[in-house]
């Protein structure tokens, strides 16, 4: 068998196995949803956060920092310290999508490229959560990352480092220079939709998660690549955008549950990290 037979084969067996784990995917979520048409809407019912304060105390912060702020932060930003630049530039490459974004999508790719035709049904159930848990954070950074990325073309602010030429008030609408998509910021976007996926994930640690987020929002403005105002819009609509999305699977039994009104993961779940090696070694034993 030559090499071009090998490839073949290699994709033909590939195709297979991705069209029995698909089968096996549909039918734990067509169970899903099932159960999800026959349970009361009590039972799953979500407590909305406080839009109209979330958006009130957005647009104002937003707003005082435009008039107020970003024109003194980017003059203070030329006050700090090389040491300081250096640790913020570090911090700031967290709010890279690509972070989340790969391993998302592996979780979901590496899993369809892998028969699941002997798996147990217990084995498959606590797989389509690994899935499910890949399809969210992609879901989440990426439809974020997006869609954000469309408000600053349509919006067009100029960077800081357009500031000596245009000062922080100009916009320039409808433009695909990079110079001119200041607002909202992109790597805070995404700052935002990682501390919802954490929060839910790890709950016990909500503080340190808004805290990591708020830095990563924070270091922007400090290299110079955004204004506070553009920090703030960002990391107010990823946090939004993510919170939105899992809402959007809890209501159809997909990943998480509501618990007392509140989203959150099942008590038996199957993605604390001893359950997803032991699920991932069972299923590559059987592959």
């Amino acid at each position: 068998m030559d090499i071009k037979d090998k490839i073949l084969e290699f994709l033909k067996n590939l195709l297979g196995s991705a069209k029995n784990q698909i089968a096996a995917f549909r039918a734990i979520l067509k169970i899903r949803s099932a159960r999800a048409k026959n349970t009361s809407d009590a039972s799953i019912k979500i407590n909305q956060p406080n839009w109209q304060m979330i958006l009130v105390l957005g647009f104002s912060a937003i707003a005082a920092s435009f008039l107020f702020v970003d024109v003194a932060a980017y003059h203070w930003k030329s006050t700090i310290s090389p040491a300081t630049f250096a640790f913020f530039r570090m911090l700031t490459d967290l709010g890279k999508s690509e972070i989340l974004l790969v391993p998302a999508g592996l979780a979901i790719l590496v899993l369809g490229a892998v028969s699941w035709a002997k798996a147990s049904k217990g084995l498959k159930a606590r797989l389509v959560q690994i899935q499910l848990l890949g399809l969210y954070v992609f879901v989440a950074i990426a439809g974020s990352g997006l869609t954000n990325n469309l408000l600053k073309i349509l919006i067009g602010r100029a960077r800081p480092r357009n500031f000596e030429e245009l000062g922080a008030y100009h916009f320039a609408p409808l433009g695909l220079d990079s110079g001119f998509q200041s607002f909202p910021s992109g790597h805070s976007t995404t700052a935002g939709a990682m501390t919802i996926i954490l929060i839910l994930l790890l709950p016990r640690l909500k503080w340190t998660w808004i805290a990591l987020g708020g830095w990563i929002a924070f270091s922007r403005v400090v290299v110079g690549a955004h204004y506070p105002s553009d920090a703030i819009a960002g990391f107010l609509y990823g946090s939004s955008f993510a919170w939105l999305a899992a809402a959007w699977f809890c209501r159809r039994r997909l990943l998480f549950v509501a618990k007392n009104g509140h989203i959150c993961l099942p008590e038996t779940s199957a993605l604390n990290p001893a359950k997803v090696y032991k699920s991932l070694h069972m299923l590559f034993q059987k592959a």
